[in-house]
C-alpha cells in the first residue's frame, strides 16, 4: 500500500466561522462574487434504499417547524443543505446576516451522503478530494479532522473477459492510446456531434476493442456523461487542482457537518415553490411558507431540469435554455462484503468484460479498512440508469458474473451489500453536470445568473470546477458573494 493514513492538522485550530472570514477578508468570496439486487438472494442484506439518504445528521440541525413566525425572520433562506448551500449560508452567517437552509432531506450534505450501517464508511456519492493542493475541501477536512488516505491509481490488476490477466505493458498501452485519443478529438471534434459519433469517424476500431474501451468507460463517462451525448468539443473542459487525489477513509459527511455546524437548518421540507416580489422572496413548502429578503437556490442541476420547483416570476429564456443544455450524469455505487478475500491485494482491479460502464472497476475496500473483505464498483450512464430498476438479487448476479469470470466459478456470493440510485432519487435525479452536445461554456455562467433577489449555487454553476464538491463549496461562496454586494 503506498499511501499513507493522513489525519492532517486544524488548519491552526481555525473554526468554520474564522475559515470563511479569513476566506473573505482574503478577497475569495468577494471576487467570486464579482465573476461569474442470479446470486443467492437469502444471503444478501436489504440495501439502504436507493432514494433515501442514509447516514449523520449534524447536531445543531433542527427538525422543520413549517410556516416561519413572524419573530422568527432571517434575512437569507438557502433552499438545499449540500456542499454549496452550506458554503453560502456559512459565509453569510459570517457576514452578520441571519439564514436558515430548507432541506428536503433527513440529513444534511445533498450528494455528499455516507452510509455506514455495514461497519465501514461507504460514501454513496462524493468520495475523493480532487487534488489536494489549494482545495478548499482539504482545509475544510482538515479542520473536521476527517481521515484521508492517498491511494495509488497505478496500483491496477486488470482481467480481461475470459479471465486472462492483461500484462502491465499492454495496459499501458491501451492507456497510452485512449491519451492520444483525447488529443487527437480535440481537433476533430464538431459542435454537432457527440464523443462517440466523432470516435467512430476516427478509429472505427476502438469501441470494438474491451481494453480500449475500458478507458473510455471509466476514464472519462465515469467523470463526464454518457459518450453518446458527451461534446466532442468540449469534453476537455474545466480546471483541476494539483496534488494526489485522497479518499475520505471514515467518510466525506465529515466536510458536510463541519460546514453546517451552527448553522439553522430545517430537514425534511420540500420546496415547491420560489415567489418574488416587492416585497422580498417567499419560499413555499409542503410544511409552509418561509419569506426573506432573498434566497440562494442550490439544487442540483437534475432537480431544475424536472423543473419540480416552480419559479414566479419564471426564470428567463437563457437560463431555461442552460438548465437544457448542460448534460447531467448518472453514476451509482455499490459495496459487497464477502466473509474472507478472494481477490488480488491491488488498490484498483479492472474486467474488461464486454459490456462497458458497469461492474468494469473496482475500488479495493480492504485498503481503506483493513479486514473489511469489501469491494466497491460502480455503474455509469445507461448502465446505471437500467440498474436501477433491477433487484438487489439481479445486481448481485451480475457483479458475481463478473467477479467469477475473473476468479473462477468457486466466487461465493456475498454476505451484504448497498447500493445507490441517484438517478431516481427525486431530489437529485442523478449525479453530476457534464458538458452535452450544444452545451457551451457560458452556459455554466447562466446557471449561475441571479434572477432578482434570487441567487444560484451548486457545481453546475462553476465553469471552471463543475461536477466537483470543491465546485460546489466555491459556487456558494460566490452566491454568498453576490448577495452580501445587493
Amino acid at each position: 500500500m503506498t499511501g499513507q493514513q493522513d489525519v492532517r492538522p486544524s488548519a491552526g485550530g481555525w473554526s468554520r466561522r474564522e475559515w470563511l472570514e479569513r476566506a473573505l477578508l482574503g478577497g475569495v468570496l468577494l471576487a467570486a462574487g464579482c465573476s461569474s439486487d442470479g446470486g443467492e438472494p437469502a444471503a444478501i442484506v436489504a440495501s439502504s434504499g436507493s432514494t433515501e439518504p442514509v447516514g449523520t445528521t449534524a447536531p445543531s440541525v433542527t427538525e422543520s417547524a413549517g410556516t416561519t413566525a413572524p419573530d422568527d425572520a432571517v434575512d437569507v433562506l438557502v433552499i438545499g443543505a449540500g456542499v454549496s448551500g452550506l458554503a453560502a449560508a456559512g459565509a453569510l452567517v459570517a457576514a452578520g446576516r441571519r439564514v436558515r437552509l430548507i432541506e428536503a432531506g433527513d440529513r444534511v450534505g445533498g450528494r455528499v451522503r455516507t452510509n455506514r450501517d455495514l461497519g465501514i464508511a461507504f460514501d454513496e456519492g462524493a468520495s475523493w478530494i480532487h487534488g489536494i493542493e489549494g482545495n478548499p475541501i482539504t482545509e475544510i477536512a482538515a479542520a473536521a479532522g476527517a481521515p484521508t488516505l492517498e491511494i495509488d491509481g497505478g496500483n491496477v490488476t486488470a482481467y480481461d473477459q475470459g479471465g486472462r490477466e492483461w500484462p502491465a505493458d499492454q495496459f499501458q498501452a491501451a492507456e497510452d492510446a485512449y491519451d492520444a485519443l483525447l488529443e487527437r478529438l480535440m481537433e476533430d471534434g464538431r459542435d454537432d456531434a457527440g464523443f462517440q459519433q466523432i470516435v467512430n469517424e476516427v478509429d472505427p476500431t476502438w469501441l470494438q476493442q474491451r481494453l480500449r474501451r475500458f478507458f473510455l468507460s471509466t476514464y472519462l463517462t465515469f467523470d463526464t456523461g454518457d459518450l453518446d451525448q458527451l461534446s466532442s468539443v468540449n469534453y476537455d473542459e474545466g480546471l483541476e487542482f494539483d496534488g494526489p487525489e485522497v479518499i475520505m477513509t471514515d467518510g466525506y459527511d465529515r466536510v458536510a457537518q463541519q460546514l453546517a455546524d451552527g448553522l439553522d437548518v430545517r430537514l425534511g421540507e420540500r420546496v415547491q415553490r420560489v415567489v418574488a416580489d416587492d416585497a422580498g422572496v417567499s419560499v413555499h413548502t409542503d410544511l409552509g411558507v418561509h419569506t426573506a429578503a432573498a434566497v440562494v437556490c442550490t439544487v442540483p442541476l437534475g432537480v431544475l431540469k424536472a423543473a419540480v420547483i416552480q419559479f414566479e416570476p419564471p426564470l428567463p429564456d437563457d437560463q431555461l435554455a442552460a438548465i437544457d443544455a448542460v448534460g447531467f450524469n448518472c453514476v451509482d455505487k455499490f459495496v459487497f462484503v464477502w466473509d474472507d478475500t478472494f481477490w488480488d491485494d491491488s488498490h484498483f482491479l479492472v474486467h474488461t468484460a464486454d459490456v462497458p460502464d458497469v461492474f468494469n472497476y473496482y475500488v479495493n475496500v480492504n485498503v481503506l479498512h483493513p479486514g473489511a473483505n469489501a469491494l466497491m464498483t460502480f455503474a455509469y450512464a445507461d448502465a446505471a440508469r437500467d440498474l436501477e430498476g433491477r433487484s438487489d438479487d439481479e445486481v448481485t448476479a451480475t457483479v458475481l458474473d463478473h467477479l467469477r469470470d475473473m476468479y473462477g466459478p468457486d466466487v461465493p456470493a456475498p454476505t451484504a451489500m448497498r447500493r445507490t440510485a441517484w438517478g431516481r432519487n427525486d431530489r437529485t435525479f442523478g449525479a453530476y453536470s457534464f458538458t452535452a452536445v450544444g452545451t457551451e461554456m457560458e452556459h455554466f455562467d447562466l446557471l449561475a445568473q441571479p434572477h432578482g433577489a434570487v441567487f444560484f449555487a451548486g457545481e453546475h454553476t462553476h465553469r471552471d470546477y463543475f461536477s466537483t464538491v470543491h465546485g460546489a463549496y466555491l459556487s456558494g461562496l460566490r452566491a454568498a458573494g453576490e448577495v452580501l454586494a445587493n
